[in-house]
């Protein structure tokens, strides 16, 4: 009888986050881009990723030789994440066709599937439905969570598998049973796979299972062998990957990628107050709606007050994590100035100080009252960061100005029936200028070339020399552009501010 009512309240669940994800989905706007390329912050990104996609589909499915279409690489050949997601994304092309929106919707599956998670981990935590589904649902009160979810770049999803994640580990450590604790490091190795920096989360895990061996000897010492044990091997795993994806990249010749550290000693003053500003103003009211940080703070002084009602192996794991979070901080600080979603990493630091704080006041307070008024207002929370989050993702998605220097690829999709009408072959190798984009106007052409960032650089001599190198056809947005003297083109499509032009040498 009891797995039964168990079973039928899964199912409850379940149909209750389906129809809030339906809801979300409408009323941030999602429906407003499910067919949309690459557009608004961070176009060149997006267009990358979606070009490790499409390049699969054309290239033969080798999932350890990623392609771009940018051939400034060995035949466009680069790494960066582990390409699961693009490797998806290609395969359900098969089915599908080539739709940018297969990518969307696999990261927004595993984005929400995360969210759900948490749902699940505050009910394991705080033994409260009502608590958990209003922490779970904070969530859509930050815009950048909630504009990379439904995206191209690969850091939500990264996020998603971490959550997944850190519910398995901490049902693993609640239960003190270890058969949570492989699908938890399944996750968490996705998750690192797909974003290095979030080796942050296992590496808590880790550095806490270490401790429990070594110092909490009333601890499990079979979980903790297997903490250790998996740990260590997710680590193995994600170090794997990165020494071939560097590797990769050398022999390739890929510089298309950041694969350092940016650290915030190798900056200067004036820089360093530069990224500060951002973080705390520019970005500042994306990365939650503001009084999400109250909550936060206050959430901190609820732990620090009531330390000593926390499980010990607990305290440590939100102690390695804000470590772990406050390093990565330190060593991709210059990121933080135009790379809004770096921010997402700190959210598991973030919404395990919430839902333990929230497990602390269930034991401290027994008048259900006041917990009837904390769970309200957590719901004006809430819903004040929803229609706050709503109004910036209208700016994001709706209002969006394109950078002019990213417009190119827009442009070609706009004459893509034209373009198509040329019939040109699959093949054919494209130079496209003006572009600082390296994969835009190439995603959209569904062609590899070489991008030139202004039509000043299309000489005669570089001209010839993409030929030599294999150019086909040269496709320039500038209505005074005249092929020079000196190189054998023929025009061969000039409408709606663009020309492309037939490189007859190249035969």
């Amino acid at each position: 009888m009891k797995n039964l009512k168990y079973q039928h309240f899964t199912i409850v669940i379940v149909f209750i986050y389906f129809g809030i994800f339906t809801l979300m989905f409408f009323f941030l706007g999602f429906d407003q881009v499910v067919f949309q390329g690459p557009f608004g912050v961070h176009f060149m990104r997006q267009a990358d990723s979606l070009s490790f996609a499409s390049n699969y589909f054309n290239n033969g499915f080798h999932f350890f030789k990623p392609e771009l279409y940018v051939l400034s690489n060995n035949n466009g050949r680069a790494a960066c994440e582990f390409p699961i997601t693009y490797y998806l994304t290609a395969l359900l092309y098969t089915v599908l066709g080539k739709q940018f929106y297969v990518q969307r919707f696999i990261h927004l599956i595993i984005s929400y599937l995360g969210v759900f998670f948490v749902f699940k981990l505050s009910k394991v935590v705080t033994k409260d439905v009502i608590y958990s589904i209003l922490v779970s649902l904070i969530f859509f009160t930050s815009t950048v969570f909630n504009y990379y979810s439904f995206n191209y770049l690969p850091d939500a999803p990264a996020l998603g598998f971490a959550l997944m994640g850190w519910f398995f580990v901490v049902k693993s450590l609640d239960d003190d049973s270890d058969k949570y604790l492989i699908p938890g490091f399944i996750f968490f190795t996705l998750s690192g796979l797909i974003k290095i920096t979030y080796l942050i989360n296992p590496l808590a895990v880790l550095s806490m299972g270490i401790l429990s061996k070594l110092f909490f000897k009333q601890s499990s010492k079979l979980i903790n062998k297997k903490i250790i044990l998996y740990g260590l091997l997710t680590i193995l795993v994600v170090g794997s990957w990165n020494i071939y994806m560097l590797w990769y990249n050398e022999i390739n010749h890929s510089h298309s990628f950041n694969t350092k550290a940016l650290p915030i000693w190798s900056m200067s003053q004036e820089g360093i107050l530069q990224v500060w500003e951002h973080f705390t103003h520019y970005w500042y009211s994306s990365y939650f709606y503001q009084s999400v940080f109250h909550v936060f703070y206050l959430s901190v002084l609820v732990l620090l007050l009531f330390r000593k009602k926390i499980d010990k192996r607990i305290a440590i794991l939100i102690l390695f994590l804000f470590f772990g979070s406050l390093s990565y901080f330190i060593l991709f600080f210059r990121q933080f100035k135009d790379h809004d979603y770096y921010f997402l990493a700190f959210f598991p630091f973030i919404f395990l100080v919430l839902i333990y704080s929230l497990s602390v006041l269930k034991r401290v307070i027994a008048n259900e009252k006041i917990h009837v008024a904390i769970k309200l207002l957590l719901l004006i929370l809430v819903v004040s960061g929803l229609f706050h989050s709503q109004k910036k993702m209208k700016e994001r998605i709706i209002d969006n100005v394109i950078d002019n220097k990213f417009r190119l690829g827009l442009l070609v999709n706009e004459n893509k029936s034209g373009i198509d009408s040329l019939k040109i072959e699959d093949d054919a190798k494209f130079v496209v200028a003006p572009e600082n984009c390296a994969n835009g106007a190439l995603l959209y052409l569904d062609r590899k070339g070489w991008a030139v960032s202004s039509t000043s650089e299309l000489t005669t001599q570089t001209i010839n020399d993409f030929a030599k190198e294999g150019a086909h056809y040269l496709l320039v947005a500038d209505d005074n552009f005249k092929i020079p003297d000196g190189v054998n083109g023929k025009l061969i499509y000039c409408n709606n501010g663009l020309k492309i032009f037939k490189l007859i040498s190249a035969n």
